[in-house]
């Protein structure tokens, strides 16, 4: 996986990355009629028929790049037509669970070139109605407010970094590998300014780092700096698509971690079944268990992508309290 994002960085940029790695993270290119994704968009169309995803506006789709295939495609006829109405259709499910509003202030940010889609003059994106979809759910543990520290290992590009930096003043660490974490370092500087942007350092005590993490920065961290931060430090820690790439040994440690350096709540959002072949391990949503007093507070079949599920987990005193 590394080998290909550095390639597809290498070879078309790191300005159009949103046309080419993000699509390895969680942007699916959706262009085909069997598409589970396209089935699910068409049967939420079905019961909340809109306007939306039929008559919304797309630039062109060209230099896209993804995982097991060496060209770069366009989409074009049919296959364009099933991308717009795939993320029209995103769109309006995310506008429907939106309980912040975000829909209706936040746009696509037009750094990495990404396939451009209007809403009512506003710049949409698959990425963005995840994003906000995400938020919302794991907002029901009430951590989405001023002044809260937010964690997110495996962040891919920081679409989700962007999403909650907007919704309020906080504080966001993304704990990722390259070259996602340098994507990340990228394009939010370019989003938000350097100000507002704690980039990587190899350091390995907390203190160090601790005073410049205030409301309204996002810094970014390796996955094994996680383990200097005092436990209870985060309100809330999230991971999306990322545990069944690693051993056993390690999804479970970074569960661990989470519980202890979490004080509020936990997001998961993984496939339901995924078998990892270079490592020999297969995981299901039954091993996700996090221990006592944790929770399971939450739970659902993603809303754009059925192979996944949703998992919000709080502590037992904090949802008594």
């Amino acid at each position: 996986l590394i080998a290909t994002n550095l390639e597809m960085l290498e070879s078309e940029g790191i300005a159009n990355f949103k046309r080419t790695v993000s699509n390895n993270y969680y942007n699916w290119v959706v262009h085909t009629a069997g598409d589970p994704q396209l089935k699910r968009a068409v049967a939420n169309w079905l019961r909340h028929p809109t306007p939306g995803p039929l008559i919304n506006r797309m630039g062109t789709a060209d230099g896209l790049r993804m995982l097991g295939r060496p060209d770069k495609i366009t989409l074009q006829g049919r296959e364009r037509w099933r991308y717009k109405f795939f993320v029209g259709e995103a769109w309006e499910v995310a506008r429907r669970n939106d309980s912040l509003g975000l829909t209706d202030r936040l746009a696509e940010p037009e750094v990495g070139n990404p396939i451009r889609i209007w809403y009512r003059g506003r710049l949409i994106s698959q990425d963005l109605a995840n994003s906000i979809l995400e938020l919302s759910f794991i907002a029901r543990a009430g951590i989405v407010r001023s002044g809260a520290r937010i964690a997110e290992l495996g962040a891919g590009y920081g679409r989700l970094a962007f999403a909650f930096a907007e919704a309020c003043p906080l504080t966001y660490c993304i704990f990722d590998i390259p070259p996602a974490l340098a994507v990340a370092q990228w394009y939010l500087t370019a989003v938000f300014g350097e100000d507002r942007v704690v980039g990587y350092a190899p350091t390995n005590t907390f203190d160090s780092v601790a005073a410049r993490l205030v409301p309204g920065v996002v810094a970014l961290f390796t996955p094994d700096q996680l383990d200097t931060f005092p436990d209870d430090w985060f309100d809330g820690i999230q991971t999306i698509s990322t545990l069944p790439e690693m051993p056993r040994s390690q999804s479970s440690r970074y569960l661990e971690l989470f519980a202890s350096k979490s004080s509020d709540a936990i997001f998961l959002k993984q496939w339901q079944y995924w078998r990892n072949e270079a490592d020999d391990a297969a995981l299901d949503e039954s091993q996700y268990a996090l221990p006592a007093p944790w929770q399971l507070t939450a739970r659902r079949v993603d809303p754009l992508q059925p192979a996944f599920f949703n998992q919000l987990w709080t502590k037992a005193a904090t949802r008594a309290s």
